[in-house]
């Protein structure tokens, strides 16, 4: 049997793919920067790997030009298949409109 991912490498892979989702506009801390993975020397803002039966929490600001629903669906695919099919958390923590975008 494989070993498992280092939690910290799979925050990175789970960060750079929900980032690189044409919906996403960035990732976000949650409440009280709850949704964050410690890494040696920073903090990594919007994903959370679970420990255990933990589900894996990431937590966005969307862009307001794209289906809420339909974007918190694909996302919720790709970081289970990212994660070996562990269940995952998805929070809109904002959303920017066309406007606001950099």
């Amino acid at each position: 049997m494989p070993n498992p991912p280092d939690p910290a490498e799979l925050a990175e892979r789970v960060a750079a793919a929900v980032a690189a989702h044409p919906a996403v506009a960035g990732l976000h801390g949650g409440i009280h920067g709850s949704v964050t993975t410690y890494l040696p020397g920073r903090r990594l803002l919007g994903v959370r790997i679970g420990e255990g039966d933990e589900p894996v929490e990431v937590a966005v600001v969307v862009r307001s030009d794209r289906p809420i629903p339909e974007t918190v669906r694909s996302l919720r695919r790709e970081v289970s298949r990212l994660c070996g099919g562990a269940t995952v958390d998805i929070t809109v923590a904002d959303i920017v409109l066309p406007g606001e975008l950099p």
